[in-house]
């Protein structure tokens, strides 16, 4: 780390809050400060979404799996283009024509108010669980490549994010996330750029390389779940996380919300696919650049060298960014890793204080419109969101250190428990009339007991072997909507009062001219 390095970290850092400053002004009602007065661009809350979803795991964790496993867990991918229509189709159209400021606040008009307080009560958990993991993750690529402390890098970044968050609202979040994605496809370009440079060669060399060293193997499926990764396993993965993260996730939802109207949301949908596709190929090439770069400079032997890279696959990243790149390339690539944690992690933030404010303090009479746009309650609790972030980040920082997960799995495993159940919740009101609140609430029942079984099978539950970590998201989603579906006919078929008839898939049909 040079000065260069440090005074553009330290810049970047100012600009963010600046930017928070510079919105905060504009915090004049609490329409204003969670949903920006639904009046932003398309472009910006694709862009948005991608930059929160997209984290410094994702950022670390794509080039490290590439390099250790290789490229079938990525073949998932491939099933990204056909996600907008099923959304477009299914659930924008709902979303768009309930006047709410909460993805939850559906949950209410569907079935009843105990239902929206479980999913608000699921979701405040899972994003305070995420927030640690994404303060983690960060903080400690940033000690691995500057030497500071990892407690006081993890303590500098979740304030500073904290900070511009809670003073300007979702304003700032989707401008910062923007700012933060132009960081990360920068960063994304330059390693592969660097390496072609300083080895002779490009991609078509990589991949024979890589290709002998057997990382392009992948298998189409499997009986044995064990198997840490399969074609059909991919594709369902990914297929299920997308479909339950786009339709449950408050983080997404929100930025749905944010824009003007129907036509708008759905654009959104379809730039954020792309821009997910683009970004994650730049990640997969920075992968291959680099196992051939390194490869290159260790003289040893195809084997030899497969062994050796595989242990510090998640690191092999970092040092290239501390080792290879010149003075002020450094630290706009550190700047990168921050940007895709803070971007995460301010969303984060606003998204759980959103539904703190509205689903379970102002839907109980708690909590009035503040006069004037001074808004400390809700500024009050994005902080504390932040604050205890902080803290599970360090919590984090103890449990990594007892297992052998590389950072996709750890991901997997912690960050994904509630998010199929969550998905049943609205899915399978979308889907079957006949649904009613107990069936649902069995569903996402079942859906946490899979995720559970499946995510700590062999240290809670005695498995010889794990299942692995790409069966959480389809197990825990599609055999929560099954249950649900199966437990409906021993219920009492519910009555379709107010707008329910806006809840399921015929209603959805019938309104997608509106």
């Amino acid at each position: 780390m040079t000065a260069l390095d440090l005074a553009i970290i330290i810049l970047y850092f100012a600009l963010l809050s600046l930017i928070g400053l510079y919105f905060s002004k504009r915090q004049t009602s609490r329409a204003e400060y969670f949903l920006g007065g639904r009046s932003m661009h398309w472009l910006l809350a694709a862009g948005s979404i991608l930059a929160t979803l997209l984290s410094t795991i994702t950022y670390l964790n794509f080039p490290g799996e590439m390099i250790r496993y290789g490229v079938a867990y990525f073949s998932g991918l491939l099933i990204l283009p056909f996600i907008p229509p099923l959304l477009n189709r299914l659930w924008i159209p709902i979303l768009t024509r309930l006047p709410i400021t909460s993805a939850y606040e559906y949950l209410e008009k569907r079935y009843d108010g105990s239902v929206r307080t479980l999913a608000s009560l699921a979701f405040i958990l899972r994003v305070l669980i995420w927030m640690g993991l994404v303060i983690y993750t960060a903080s400690f690529a940033i000690s691995e490549v500057t030497g500071w402390d990892l407690n006081t890098t993890i303590v500098a970044i979740g304030l500073v994010t904290t900070f511009y968050t809670t003073a300007g609202g979702i304003r700032t979040v989707i401008w910062t996330d923007n700012l933060q994605l132009m960081i990360l496809f920068g960063g994304a370009v330059a390693i592969p750029v660097v390496v072609a440079v300083a080895i002779g060669s490009g991609p078509l060399a990589w991949w024979e390389s890589f290709s002998m060293a057997g990382r392009a193997e992948t298998p189409l499926f499997s009986l044995d779940l064990s198997l840490r990764t399969t074609v059909v396993a991919a594709l369902l993965n990914i297929f299920c996380w997308e479909m339950c993260t786009q339709g449950a996730d408050q983080m997404a939802v929100q930025r749905y919300l944010a824009t003007p109207s129907r036509r708008a949301a759905s654009k959104t949908v379809w730039m954020y696919t792309a821009g997910r596709l683009l970004l994650n190929g730049m990640l997969i090439l920075c992968g291959l650049a680099l196992f051939a770069f390194y490869l290159s400079r260790s003289g040893q032997p195809l084997p030899q060298f497969q062994q050796a890279i595989a242990g510090r696959a998640d690191r092999v990243m970092l040092e290239f960014i501390v080792r290879e790149l010149p003075a002020g390339v450094t630290g706009l690539l550190i700047a990168a890793l921050l940007a895709a944690a803070m971007s995460s992690l301010s969303s984060g933030i606003n998204s759980m204080s959103s539904i703190v404010v509205t689903d379970l303090l102002q839907r109980r009479g708690l909590l009035r419109e503040e006069t004037g746009g001074r808004l400390w309650v809700d500024k009050t609790i994005a902080m504390f969101g932040g604050l205890v972030g902080v803290v599970g980040a360090v919590g984090m920082s103890l449990a990594v250190e007892r297992t052998d997960w590389n950072l996709l799995e750890l991901t997997h495993r912690v960050n994904h428990i509630f998010v199929g159940p969550l998905a049943v919740l609205f899915f399978s009101g979308i889907l079957w009339r006949r649904v009613g609140r107990h069936s649902t609430v069995v569903g996402f029942l079942c859906g946490t007991a899979i995720s559970l079984y499946i995510c700590f099978g062999r240290e809670w539950f005695g498995l010889e072997k794990s299942i692995s970590f790409l069966w959480v998201m389809p197990g825990s989603f599609l055999l929560g909507l099954a249950a649900a579906l199966a437990s409906s006919f021993f219920f009492r078929q519910p009555a379709d009062p107010g707008l329910r008839e806006l809840t399921y898939r015929g209603a959805a049909e019938a309104g997608t001219g509106a």
